[in-house]
Order: structure tokens, then sequence, then C-alpha cells
């Protein structure tokens, strides 16, 4: 046998025995592991099962979530180093219990009514469309700002104004925009542009942008792109403006309030604002909300008492007369379709 074939067995060799001490070291208990390391992959411990909520598109959907489900029933799964403990942006909306044993639409439409009729928070004075006056005048119209948890100048630092924002997809009048720029605030409007156009845009005293409020991100297509204005989640158009809070927002949203509100509940959003003024729709469940009708009442009288428990408080409520006396489509309960309904933040730090 040649010199070469001789040191090539001697390397297999070598090769074989190295291979070997591995195999023996790697099935010692006790001893150190190997080069690799296994991960366990295992699915979250079930939860109990609660009726499908309603507020998800079609039969149970919700936009954002993989196949439709919101973020809250997805099954989860990690790894041995993940931190099991609640996401510190993300609050998930409870379903509150029924309103008794019969889950009817009477009986949850009797607590949510209610509810959003019994104010929690005491007001002496308030700004409204008939200016300042004192908070028993319901002359004033819809909307209300109760001045007695406006922040003073002295109250906030210098480099800080009263911020505000209004929201609206339907054309109306410019009053709370004008009162409160005469407060002194700076006021961005978003949506449709009022019906009468006033001095206040050249001035400068408010900023309206053609954009619109959403509760999830949309992908950007060549539709989209083409017109002339976009959606955005609120979160995402306070950190286009470098804002960090927001004094007063008041929205009507025609119907889409339900989800919006949902989305700066999870995402935490909510917190960041000081009083919150905002119509609700209740001729049909709204844009993205689906279920029974008793199930429905249960998701919206859910989402308020989420917001209760972030420390909002409800200081007014308007019934409006002049709309349709509908709910969910039916003459029932004395009910209008359109409620204004106005909180303060009690969790609010200037």
């Amino acid at each position: 046998m040649g010199g070469g074939s001789a040191l090539r067995l001697l390397l297999l060799g070598c090769g074989v025995l190295s291979l070997g001490r591995i195999l023996l070291r790697c099935g010692r208990a006790g001893d150190e592991p190997g080069p690799f390391t296994v991960i366990t992959i295992r699915g979250a411990a079930p939860r109990h099962q609660e009726p499908e909520p309603p507020g998800r598109g079609g039969r149970g959907a919700t936009a954002g979530a993989p196949g439709g489900r919101s973020p809250g029933s997805l099954q989860r799964y990690q790894d041995e180093n993940e931190n099991l403990g609640p996401p510190k942006t993300q609050q998930d909306v409870a379903l509150q219990p029924w309103a008794d044993g019969s889950r009817s639409l009477r009986s949850e439409a009797k607590r949510f009514l209610m509810y959003i009729s019994t104010p929690q928070l005491p007001c002496s004075r308030a700004l409204s469309q008939a200016g300042l006056q004192a908070f028993t005048d319901s002359t004033g119209g819809a909307w209300r700002v109760c001045l007695d948890h406006m922040p003073s100048v002295s109250l906030k630092l210098q480099q800080e104004t009263c911020l505000v924002y209004t929201f609206s997809v339907v054309k109306r009048g410019f009053e709370f925009s004008q009162q409160m720029s005469e407060m002194r605030c700076q006021v961005h409007s978003f949506g449709l542009t009022p019906h009468k156009q006033t001095g206040l845009w050249d001035k400068g005293q408010v900023q309206h942008h053609q954009l619109w409020l959403d509760w999830h991100e949309r992908r950007p297509t060549a539709s989209l792109q083409r017109q002339r204005s976009a959606s955005k989640r609120l979160n995402q158009i306070m950190e286009d403006f470098g804002h960090k809070k927001i004094d007063v927002l008041e929205a009507d949203l025609a119907s889409a309030e339900w989800k919006i509100l949902e989305s700066i509940l999870v995402d935490g959003t909510v917190a960041t604002v000081h009083q919150l003024i905002l119509a609700i729709h209740l001729h049909w469940p709204g844009f993205g909300v689906g279920g029974s009708e008793a199930a429905v009442v249960r998701y919206w009288y859910s989402l308020l008492k989420a917001l209760e428990a972030r420390g909002f408080r409800l200081f007014y409520s308007f019934k409006d007369l002049k709309k349709p006396q509908l709910f969910l489509h039916k003459e029932l309960f004395n009910a209008s379709s359109s409620y204004t309904l106005s909180w303060v933040n009690t969790y609010w730090m200037y």
C-alpha cells in the first residue's frame, strides 16, 4: 500500500472515532448539550369560548387580523424565551356580560340606552354652538365642551397650545371650529369642508385637511393614490403632525364610529385625548359590525364600558329629535337614531 493510501485511511479512521465520541456525549444525560438548540412550539392554553362578538366584518370577521378574527381571538405560539405578559400598547376590548339571562334585544337595549342617557361627571360651565353658557341651558345644540376641565394657560407648557381635532364625513356647520379657535386653540379639521366657507381657513385659525379617519391601515392601491384624499388611523395622523395629545376631539363619522372607537381603544391612542365628543348612530349596526341585534347592542355597550375603564366619564348626552326615531331599523324604546355623547378623560395629565 502506498504512502498516500495509508494517510487517507488514517484520516478516515480519526474522523470515525471523533463522530463516535460526539454521538456518545449527546446521548448521555447530564452532559453539556450539543451544538444545536431545540425550540419547542406549543399552542397557548385554550380560553373559555364566548359567543363570537359582533363588530367583525362579514360573519364575524374583523379587518386587520388574519382570517378576519380579532387579535384577542387568535391562537398564540411562543418559544421558551418569549414574554407572556400583556402587550404594552394593545388593550383588548372585552365583551361585557349579557344584561340578563334572556340575551334579548330588549334587555340589551334598555341597559345601553340607560347608560348613554346618564351623565357620570358634573360640569357647571360649557361651551356650545350658543357660546359660553351655564351647563343647564339645553338650547346650545349637540356638542358640548366642559370648561371645568379645560386647562388654563398656566397649566400648559409655554410651547404647548390647546389642540383640537374635528372629523366629519358629512357636510355641516362650522360653529365648533369657530368656537374652539376663539378659545385660542389650534384647530385641525378633517374630511369634508363645512357648508359655509369663512375666513377661518385664510387666517390660519383652522387648518383643513382632505384626510379621513379610518380604523385600520389600508394598503396603497392605484385607485387610492388617484384620489385627492387619503385615510389613516388616528395614531398615524398624530404622528404625521407631531402631536402627542389632543385637548378636544370631536367627530361625526356616519356609522364608522364603532370600529374607529374600538381601534383607538385597542391601540391605546384614546389615552392621548382629553375630551371626546362623538356622534353615535343607532339605526343600523354600523360599518364592519355584524351579529344578532342583541349581540350588536352588547358590543356597543362593551365599547363604552371599555372607554369608562380607561378613565372617561360621560358629562353630556344629546338626543337628536330631528333624526328618524329608529333603533336597529325599528321604532322601539323611544330611541333616536342619533345621539351625541361628550366625555372627559379623568386620567388626563396636562
